[in-house]
C-alpha cells in the first residue's frame, strides 16, 4: 500500500459528496446562485423589464379627453407662434432702415473720350487711336443734321446727291462701323435746335407744336416731343451704332425744361443702352489763361460739385498763353477730377499728342476705373495759385482714396495732405508724372509731399475715420 496523504491512503480516491453547493448570494425574494460540482450555475436575481404600452392601450388614452384638449391647444400654440414670428420678421424688414444703392454713373461718364474727325482719320488709324489711349469712348461733333433729325450733317457731306437731305455718308459710315466694331461707344451732340425752317419736321404740319415758332426752337415742354425723340435717338443707334449724346450746359441753364426732358429720355431708353448726357462746356478759355494765377485751379472747383463733359484741346499751338510744359499737368488734373474729359486733336497732331501726353492719358483713364475716382467727393487742399491739388474719397472708413496734385509752375512745391480730416501720415505713390512710372520705393509721406516744377503725382491711401 501506498503512503498516506491528507489521512487519504494513497491510489484511492475520497469519497464525494453526491451534490456539493457554494452558495454565492441570496436575494431578499429567495433567489439563489449556487456552484454545483459538475457544472456552474448562476442566479440572479433580475427586476421586470419596461415594455411600454400596446397599440390598444395607447389608443386608448389617445381617446381620452384630456390628451385631446392638450393636442389642440399646442398645436393653436404651435402656429400661433409660427405666425408671430413670421409677421416680426415682415415688420422688421419693412421698418429696417432702407439701404442706398450701389452708386451707379453711366458708360458715357466712366471713360474719357477722343473726338475723331472723319474727313482726317484712317478708320484704323482712329481705332488705334483710341486704343493707345486706353479709353472706350469715341465722339463726332454735330452727326445729326439740322435738316432731317434721321439724316447725317451735311458739313460731313462728301459729296452731295441732288439735294441736301441726300448725302453720300459713305466715309462716316466707315468709320463708324471701324470705330464701333471694335467694341467702342459712339457719342455725338443732341439734336440741333434752333432748326432750319425747311427741317423736315417744320414743314409737316403734325409737327408744328413741337416747335416755339418763330423761334424754330424745339418746345421742351411738350410731351409729345419725347416719343418723338426716343425714335431719333433709337434710330442713329440701330443705324450708326451712336448710343450717346451731348447736351451744352447752356442750353439747360437758359431753358430748365430741358433737363426735366433729358431725364425722361434716359429713364425711357436705359434698356437702350442710350444716354444723353447734360453739362457739355468748352474748357479753351480755362486752360488758355493758365498764365492768370488761380484761373484753372477756381474752374475745377466751381465744377467739382457736378459731372460735366470737357471739351478740350491739349495742342500747345492753340493756346496762345499757354505753356507746352504745363499740358501733361492740366491734362492730369481734368482727366481725375469729376467730368468727363472730351479729348480734341486735329488730325495732322495726332501722332504728336500720343507722344507727348499718350502715356499720360492712358495712366489717368486706367486710375479713373476706380471707385474712388468714379463716385468718391472732392476735396481741394489749400496751395499756391498754380497747385491744383485735391484728393478723392468713397464717404467709407477704410476704403482707397487718392491724393492728386498738379503743378502748373516752374518752382517745386512742398504740399501737405494730412490736414485733411480723412487723410492719414503715409500713402503709396501710384503714379508719377514726371517719369511716368513708380519708383520701388514708392512710400511716400502726406505731410511733406515734394512735387517738381511742372510735375504731378497720384497717391493711394487708406481713408480714416473722419
Amino acid at each position: 500500500m501506498g503512503e498516506e496523504k491528507d489521512g487519504v491512503p494513497n491510489g484511492e480516491m475520497a469519497p464525494q459528496e453526491e451534490s456539493s453547493k457554494v452558495l454565492l448570494n441570496e436575494g431578499a425574494d429567495g433567489a439563489k446562485a449556487e456552484v454545483q460540482a459538475a457544472d456552474i450555475k448562476v442566479d440572479i436575481a433580475t427586476e421586470d423589464e419596461f415594455r411600454g404600452l400596446t397599440k390598444s392601450e395607447l389608443m386608448k388614452y389617445a381617446k381620452d379627453p384630456f390628451w385631446v384638449r392638450l393636442r389642440i391647444i399646442l398645436m393653436f400654440l404651435f402656429w400661433a407662434a409660427w405666425v408671430a414670428m413670421l409677421v416680426l420678421a415682415i415688420w422688421i424688414i419693412v421698418k429696417a432702415p432702407a439701404c442706398e444703392p450701389p452708386p451707379t454713373i453711366t458708360w458715357m461718364q466712366e471713360s474719357a473720350m477722343v473726338e475723331v474727325n472723319p474727313s482726317a482719320m484712317d478708320p484704323q488709324d482712329s481705332v488705334n487711336l483710341v486704343k493707345a489711349l486706353g479709353l472706350s469712348s469715341f465722339y463726332i461733333p454735330a452727326l445729326i443734321s439740322g435738316h432731317d433729325f434721321y439724316k447725317l450733317n451735311p458739313a460731313y457731306v462728301a459729296e452731295q446727291v441732288t439735294s441736301l437731305l441726300q448725302v453720300h455718308d459713305e466715309q462716316v459710315t466707315s468709320l463708324l462701323q471701324a470705330l464701333t466694331g471694335a467694341g467702342v461707344h459712339g457719342v455725338t451732340d443732341f439734336v440741333p435746335s434752333p432748326v432750319l425752317p425747311y427741317n423736315s419736321w417744320v414743314v409737316n404740319t403734325s409737327y408744328a407744336h413741337l416747335f416755339n415758332l418763330p423761334a424754330l426752337t424745339l418746345n421742351y415742354d411738350e410731351e409729345d416731343l419725347s416719343p418723338e425723340l426716343q425714335k431719333v435717338l433709337i434710330f442713329w443707334k440701330n443705324e450708326y451704332n451712336i448710343t450717346g449724346f451731348t447736351v451744352p450746359a447752356d442750353e439747360t441753364e437758359k431753358q430748365p425744361e430741358l433737363h426735366n426732358l433729358t431725364t425722361s429720355l434716359n429713364h425711357d431708353l436705359a434698356d437702350q443702352d442710350i444716354v444723353v448726357g447734360e453739362g457739355m462746356v468748352d474748357v479753351s478759355d480755362a486752360v488758355s489763361n493758365l498764365n492768370l494765377p488761380g484761373s484753372f485751379q477756381q474752374f475745377l472747383k466751381l465744377n467739382s460739385d457736378s459731372w460735366p463733359y470737357y471739351k478740350f484741346m491739349p495742342v500747345v499751338a492753340d493756346h496762345r498763353t499757354a505753356s507746352p510744359a504745363q499740358m501733361p499737368a492740366v491734362t492730369m488734373a481734368l482727366m481725375l477730377s469729376p467730368g468727363t474729359p472730351i479729348l480734341q486733336i486735329p488730325g495732322n497732331n495726332t501722332e504728336k499728342f500720343v507722344t507727348s501726353l499718350g502715356g499720360v492719358v492712358a495712366a489717368c483713364s486706367e486710375l479713373r476705373s476706380k471707385d474712388a475716382f468714379k463716385f468718391g467727393a472732392t476735396e481741394f487742399v489749400n496751395s499756391t495759385a498754380n497747385v491744383v491739388a485735391f484728393t478723392r474719397i468713397r464717404t467709407m472708413k477704410g476704403t482707397p482714396g487718392y491724393a492728386v496734385v498738379s503743378n502748373l509752375a516752374h518752382e517745386d512745391v512742398l504740399l501737405d495732405f494730412s490736414i485733411l480730416p480723412a487723410v492719414p501720415s503715409t500713402g503709396t505713390l501710384v503714379y508719377n508724372l514726371t517719369s511716368g512710372e513708380v519708383p520701388p520705393s514708392n512710400k511716400v509721406d502726406l505731410t511733406s509731399v515734394l512735387v517738381e516744377g511742372h510735375g504731378g503725382a497720384v497717391i493711394e491711401f487708406v481713408a480714416q475715420d473722419h
